[in-house]
């Protein structure tokens, strides 16, 4: 896994991981790993357990809250919650773009997901963390802290403004009850970062 760049790294790894690979083991394996590591306690870490033979519930579960075919009943996506109106790449999405140039990311073309889908943002944040931690290991305490400040800054303008109505959604739509467990504790992670 991830832990050679922290836990704030990992965490952002695992449940990013889980965004983009509902039902794979790898994904399910890191978020058990994570959890066993920093959140023993954590109901979700029980859930997750439940799936290790078979995790192909939470992928359908998952893909029928946050996908589709049909009707979203939990968007995934910033510009959703923060234009007012339910829709899809917004001037939202744009700034969200934005923010990942200025540490020089770009979205991937063959991603079919816009830059501000709740797994790319958690991608980001792995990112600037990992990288933060690198720079910590480097003695560049500089670059650490200014990427720590990032890291912050964009929970503060972007996924910290709609984790809420998210996350809510996710506990009243999951029929899984590790959707539940990880909506409380996805919520807990980006909240603590905030006060």
């Amino acid at each position: 896994m991830t832990a050679q760049y922290g836990p704030m790294a990992t965490a952002y790894f695992a449940y990013k991981s889980m965004i983009f690979a509902p039902s794979g083991t790898e994904a399910l394996t890191g978020m058990i790993a994570y959890l066993e590591a920093n959140r023993p306690d954590s109901a979700l870490l029980t859930e997750a357990k439940k799936f290790v033979d078979d995790s192909s519930e939470l992928e359908f579960d998952f893909n029928r809250m946050c996908i589709g075919p049909y009707k979203l009943l939990v968007a995934p996506y910033e510009g959703v919650y923060r234009s007012g109106n339910h829709v899809m790449n917004t001037d939202e999405t744009v700034r969200v773009a934005e923010f990942y140039q200025e540490i020089g990311l770009v979205i991937d073309d063959k991603f079919n997901e816009p830059a501000d889908f709740i797994g790319n943002e958690l991608e980001f944040l792995y990112c600037v963390h990992a990288l933060a931690s690198e720079q910590k290991a480097a003695n560049n305490i500089d670059a650490f802290e200014e990427l720590t400040a990032i890291g912050d800054e964009f929970i503060t303008k972007h996924l910290g403004t709609w984790i809420t109505p998210f996350c809510e959604g996710i506990k009243n739509h999951a029929q899984q009850a590790f959707w539940r467990e990880f909506a409380t504790e996805l919520h807990l992670l980006i909240t603590q970062k905030m006060q």
